[in-house]
């Protein structure tokens, strides 16, 4: 059903603010999941239940300081729990449907509030542009409305967002619509129509003609022409001398990119163990056989451990690159050997909860367009 958030002085962050507060005091939800930011632009991911404090929420800022399906996840994953509202961005949301189908986390008592994602910047550019009072959010949306790529001074948004195919929630029980919307004017919603009646929107027909989707199809063929040139030069390296290996050769073992990976949920890494807390001995023997080892090693197996575990369900968010001291495009690796992965058994990750995992749901003819008999 979709309805109209009333917009006062063209305070667009204010009338998303007033909406929340509606959910915590409506009852709906007995906390909220959302960013508060700080006067300093630090963004806080923040579990709020006084809605006095939602005046320093802001989910609209460009900016992901982790991927929120963690923390949701935090929130569900124990059985029995509270009411929660969650604001996620897509690739959150698509990230803890993952996470519901390995049973990491539930949806049961959980509102998911999402937007149009125009993306987001690095936590330290966003900082220090907001820091230096050169950042607007209306013109942010502004921009947005239009397809176009909003950009900060001199800095362009996140690799991962800008080669962003889905910006467009997907399910969500609530969705704000920004682009092609005129968002001074009022913020479209949809959401089902029993959310409507307690939050006493009136249900309004949706516009005529398709600018909207005009909007998105344009931003969409823009970004899928920069996804399809950055992965296919992920894969030309793939098979060049050096393979996977060298695309992996700056690699410190630091497992930045796996804390922040929505999907690597094990509570204790096989690379964190005894295994591969090796005796002084095993790299003496393996600078011997070489003539030289690298220190600290093993960082192959790890990349491609988890490869194995979670390339059929990487959504791309790109938090691993952000995360990453040695600058490697470890996001575009993922998504370059996830979307083959992905394209074999036809699987969107996190497009719906009733899609069943490919690596754990057997068919029997499913490899035969690959050359196995029938």
């Amino acid at each position: 059903m979709r309805t109209t958030i009333s917009v006062d002085n063209k305070d667009v962050l204010a009338a998303v603010q007033s909406f929340l507060r509606k959910l915590l005091d409506s009852g709906l939800v007995d906390a909220l999941y959302i960013p508060l930011e700080s006067a300093d632009g630090t963004l806080i991911p923040s579990l709020v239940v006084d809605p006095v404090l939602l005046e320093d929420a802001n989910p609209l800022a460009p900016v992901m300081p982790i991927n929120g399906a963690r923390a949701v996840s935090a929130l569900t994953n124990k059985g029995d729990s509270f009411r929660l509202g969650a604001v996620l961005r897509p690739c959150e949301q698509r990230a803890l449907i993952e996470l519901v189908k390995l049973q990491q986390a539930s949806l049961e008592k959980l509102v998911l509030i999402s937007f149009d994602c125009p993306g987001t910047y690095e936590t330290i550019d966003y900082q220090a542009i907001r820091q230096a009072g050169k950042f607007d959010l209306n013109q942010y949306l502004s921009a947005a409305r239009e397809g176009d790529e909003p950009a900060l001074e001199q800095v362009g948004l996140r690799n991962a967002c800008q080669m962003c195919v889905l910006p467009v929630p997907e399910n969500a029980d609530i969705t704000l619509e920004i682009f092609g919307s005129r968002l001074d004017q009022g913020i479209p919603v949809t959401m089902n129509g029993e959310l409507c009646e307690k939050l006493r929107y009136l249900p309004e027909e949706p516009p005529a003609g398709d600018a909207r989707q005009v909007i998105l199809d344009r931003k969409i063929q823009d970004r899928r022409q920069v996804r399809d040139r950055q992965l296919s030069g992920i894969q030309e390296k793939i098979t060049a001398e050096g393979g996977i290996a060298g695309l992996f050769a700056a690699c410190i073992r630091c497992h930045n990119c796996m804390t922040v990976c929505p999907i690597c949920y094990c509570k204790t890494c096989l690379f964190k163990t005894a295994a591969f807390d090796h005796p002084p001995e095993h790299y003496l023997r393996l600078a011997q056989r070489k003539g030289a080892t690298r220190m600290l090693g093993d960082t192959l197996l790890f990349h491609l451990t988890r490869l194995n575990h979670m390339s059929a369900s990487c959504v791309s968010c790109g938090m691993c690159t952000s995360a990453c001291p040695a600058d490697i495009p470890v996001g575009a690796i993922f998504s370059a050997i996830g979307a083959k992965v992905q394209a074999t058994f036809g699987y969107v990750p996190g497009r719906s909860v009733t899609e069943t995992l490919p690596l754990i749901t057997f068919q029997a003819n499913e490899w035969t367009e690959v050359g196995e008999a029938k």
